[in-house]
């Protein structure tokens, strides 16, 4: 089966992915004159299967993790998430059934390598935002004890204010 040529292993992916049994892609392949055996087929199937069912398994477990940080407004957990997430998928597909290297053909070989640029790209993305956002809060809370402190000096405020002030200002904690 590894030695078909790529254009047949596909065909034979698309035809089981639509639901043909093997012996409806036993008789395409027939029409096509691949010289392919039942038994070959059957394991190769079965490995096609169970890949795409780890796969779907991936994918549902993502989806209902998404779903709960969706939830939660968490966005820069889910960017994490689906930087590490996506990065394991190509991993993943990389091992063959039995954990040995997958060989890819020079195009699919392209699409690799640009999709962990990508992902090196966004994780970078990522790091940079969380670093902009920790500078911009601690500006603001600079200028906001700043304001208090100046305020302290000149007597304008009382201690009580002070506290409120940093608890709204500085943490974002306002009383009801």
């Amino acid at each position: 089966m590894d030695r078909l040529p790529a254009d047949l292993r596909e065909l034979i992916g698309r035809l089981r992915e639509g639901g043909c049994t093997i012996d409806e892609i036993m008789a395409k392949l027939r029409e096509l004159d691949a010289d392919v055996g039942r038994s070959g087929l059957g394991e190769y199937i079965k490995r096609f299967d169970a890949i795409r069912a780890r796969l779907q398994n991936s994918r549902s477990a993502a989806e209902a993790i998404m779903a709960r940080l969706e939830d939660t407004g968490a966005d820069d957990r889910v960017a994490r998430f689906n930087i590490a997430s996506l990065h394991a998928s190509v991993m993943e597909l990389m091992a063959g059934e039995d954990g040995e290297l997958v060989t890819l053909d020079p195009k699919s070989a392209k699409l690799v390598s640009e999709t962990l640029r990508n992902l090196a790209s966004a994780a970078k993305a990522d790091q940079d935002r969380a670093l902009n956002l920790k500078k911009v809060l601690g500006e603001q809370a600079r200028k906001a004890i700043e304001n208090v402190a100046g305020e302290v000096a000149a007597g304008q405020t009382d201690p009580a204010e002070v506290l409120r002030r940093i608890r709204e200002d500085v943490y974002g904690i306002f009383e009801r």
